[in-house]
């Protein structure tokens, strides 16, 4: 009997422990189980993450960072809106919306700055079913555009993708003596005159002929350009223009007004806020590089934006350097410098922009021909002539 009552309590002691073993199996079987569906559903480390968003693969070195195209994308457009924050809602002026004026050239960078512009705006109607702004955009067509017709079709194709935004009709350049009322008198400052009976157009070409070095040429155009566009956005009721110039072109506008004679009002032309021109100037895409928006219309999934940057082709050098306006030449230098150099490029335009206090209300009066402030006489060519340095200089390279 006692043996029975031993074998009996030998048994229930072994169940038990094959239980505790067997229940310790199914834990053990049930967490692995567990850990493994983690594994899957945890996202999988990648051998060169984004440093911004550490979840992607790391696609693109921007100033010595690695960012995926995502990340980058947001880099892009935080530049740009930042520019923009004086236009935001708590600085509208009660149920006004502002009127901005957006020049294109026809290049990337001031596509970019539309491009982005219209992304904001289209998420200000989403989210509050208003904006803070309405831009304005105009297109001219230079005497060196030859094929129209192309300009016309890509330019009512902009018109379609940002439909929600005011395209002007396309610009000839001789408009601006219809527009700019104080042009022709101006002109006369350089000695041109306007023949009786002659037609704007006539009288244009005139005065795009009569200069005798490529760089007056060059002046001369990219003045009358400015004029027009300003005269345009008062027409428009424009507070503000909006260039679409990044930091590589304002590096290269510095540098050529500075070897044209213009330094005196480089930080005038170049720098964000008022003008002695009736409008406000801003530079939203000043902290971008060219390569940048380059980079960032490749990356995007903008069509007008990827065809553009294709059709973006590097100019090389010129052969003959004195045919050659000292813009076209800077410029050529900045942009093929500033890939190797970014950081001296970005110099050039913050130091330019400090030269002076810009407040050109204070007790500057402006040049009759570019507008630019002109601080007293000194260094002016003849002191007598209400002409900047640079201007007076660009006179003497004029025939009429």
């Amino acid at each position: 009997m006692a043996q029975a009552q031993t074998r009996l309590a030998c048994q229930a002691s072994a169940a038990q422990d094959y239980s505790r073993i067997e229940g310790s199996f199914v834990i053990t079987f049930s967490r692995e189980n567990v850990y493994r569906a983690q594994a899957k559903s945890r996202p999988k480390m990648t051998a060169n993450p984004c440093v911004d968003c550490r979840e992607r693969e790391a696609t693109l070195t921007i100033r010595n960072r690695r960012l995926c195209s995502v990340c980058f994308t947001s880099y892009v457009h935080s530049k740009i809106l930042k520019r923009m924050g004086s236009y935001g809602l708590k600085n509208l002026p009660g149920e006004q919306k502002r009127r901005l004026f957006l020049p294109l050239s026809g290049g990337l960078s001031s596509l970019v700055l539309l491009q982005v512009l219209d992304f904001q705006l289209q998420k200000q109607i989403a989210n509050r079913n208003k904006t803070t702004y309405d831009i304005v955009v105009a297109r001219v067509v230079l005497p060196d555009e030859l094929d129209s017709r192309s300009i016309k079709s890509d330019y009512e194709a902009l018109a379609g993708r940002f439909a929600t935004q005011t395209f002007l009709p396309l610009l000839d350049l001789h408009e601006v003596l219809r527009l700019d009322h104080q042009v022709e008198r101006d002109l006369k400052e350089l000695g041109i005159v306007r023949h009786d009976g002659e037609a704007d157009q006539n009288f244009f070409l005139r005065i795009m002929h009569c200069s005798t070095s490529a760089t007056a040429a060059s002046d001369v155009q990219s003045i009358l350009l400015k004029r027009l566009l300003v005269a345009v956005a008062r027409d428009q009721g424009c507070e503000n223009v909006l260039w679409g110039h990044s930091d590589t072109r304002l590096a290269a506008l510095a540098l050529a007004d500075v070897a044209k004679g213009r330094g005196g009002s480089v930080s005038s032309s170049i720098a964000d806020g008022q003008t002695l021109q009736g409008v406000d100037f801003n530079y939203p895409l000043r902290d971008l590089f060219k390569a940048e928006l380059q980079t960032y219309a490749r990356a995007s999934s903008e069509p007008i934006l990827e065809t553009t940057v294709e059709q973006d082709i590097p100019v090389g050098q010129p052969t003959n350097i004195r045919s050659t306006a000292i813009d076209s030449l800077l410029n050529t230098y900045i942009t093929s410098q500033g890939e190797k150099y970014p950081s001296i490029m970005a110099n050039v335009v913050r130091t330019a922009s400090k030269l002076e206090a810009r407040r050109p209300a204070d007790n500057a009066t402006a040049c009759p021909v570019c507008l630019m402030p002109v601080m007293g006489t000194q260094g002016l060519l003849n002191r007598n002539s209400g002409l900047c340095y640079g201007c007076e200089r660009m006179r003497q390279d004029m025939v009429p």
